[in-house]
């Protein structure tokens, strides 16, 4: 009883993959399927499909082409150690993955913080923010204070010392890097509002602050002290581009 076999076609189509690559690993000497003694041409028994499979597999795991040359003739030893370097790529690759997982949902509850703050409902909060220093773009530890989370840049505006917002980065109270300190928390608890701080993006005195300002006042409520953490840069029903931050203003003993 003659073996059954398969031809390119067939077998590309069970796989799912190309003819052309199954072609192209014949050319690299990765994977020689059988010969047809009576026309040349390719064909699979059982054998040679198990043997395309673990090219199949082991090209999903990105082993370099190199590697794999006369795949079926490699010891048990070259195939572990194949594996076992592979394995430690991966493990790095999903450390990087899961980082970009943290960057994502981070970014996602930025955004969330937005859609609750353009709400309009003012809040009292408690400030999240411990300490506040000059933004040095010199400073390795200060970029990379911002690169890990871009709610770290902080505006602050003393209303009644500063004409202008001041640039800074959020940092823990132990933060020793810094060339000064814009900003301390207390340890007397102040009282803050929160709200959606909207700054032009090119000039951050092109804000909607004094509009919350004088909503505020309105209420009977003083501000002595503008903090704000960057949520994100959009644009606006206008279509220009508008910076957004989460502003906790101080409120006068």
């Amino acid at each position: 009883m003659d073996e059954e076999t398969l031809t390119i076609g067939e077998i590309a189509k069970l796989f799912d993959l190309p003819t052309s690559k199954i072609r192209y690993w014949e050319e690299k000497e990765v994977f020689t399927p059988r010969r047809n003694s009576n026309n040349d041409y390719r064909t699979f028994n059982i054998q040679s499909s198990i043997e395309l499979l673990d090219v199949i597999f082991y090209r999903n795991l990105n082993v370099p082409i190199q590697k794999m040359k006369h795949f079926n003739q490699l010891s048990p030893e070259s195939i572990y150690s194949i594996l076992n370097d592979t394995e430690k790529e991966v493990e790095e690759e999903l450390a990087i993955l899961k980082n970009k997982l943290v960057g994502i949902e981070q970014r996602k509850r930025q955004l969330e913080e937005l859609f609750v703050l353009k709400k309009g409902d003012y809040q009292f909060e408690k400030i999240e923010i411990e300490k506040i220093v000059p933004v040095d773009m010199s400073s390795p530890e200060d970029i990379q204070i911002q690169l890990e989370y871009l709610s770290n840049f902080t505006l602050y505006k003393d209303l009644e010392a500063d004409s202008e917002f001041q640039m800074g980065i959020s940092v823990t109270l132990d933060y020793q890097h810094q060339q000064g300190v814009l900003w301390e928390k207390d340890l007397v608890e102040k009282k803050y509002i929160t709200c959606l701080l909207e700054c032009d993006s090119e000039d951050f005195e092109k804000s909607n602050l004094t509009n919350h300002l004088d909503t505020l006042k309105d209420e009977g409520y003083k501000i002595t002290r503008v903090i704000a953490s960057y949520l994100a840069t959009a644009s606006d029903e206008t279509n220009e581009p508008l910076d957004y931050y989460k502003g906790w203003l101080e409120i006068e003993n």
